[in-house]
């Protein structure tokens, strides 16, 4: 039984690694191709968002059909 409990000791340990690996390949890829969450890109603030009283007519005129 010894033996046994060793491969599946084994088992576990190949899993984790590989889960570990895969995780760090996943994250190195997001934040490779998402960039740095901190940095401003080419939208700002005022050109990103409608003004509320755009929003206000359109929600107006979306309630009307």
């Amino acid at each position: 039984m010894a033996g046994s409990e060793n491969i599946n000791k084994e088992k576990h340990k190949n899993s984790d690694e590989s889960l570990a690996f895969h995780s760090n390949a996943i994250r190195e890829f997001v934040e490779d191709k998402t960039g740095n969450p901190g940095t401003k890109g080419p939208v700002d603030e005022s050109t990103a968002r409608m003004s509320d009283d755009q929003n206000r007519l359109i929600t107006e005129h979306n309630r009307q059909d």
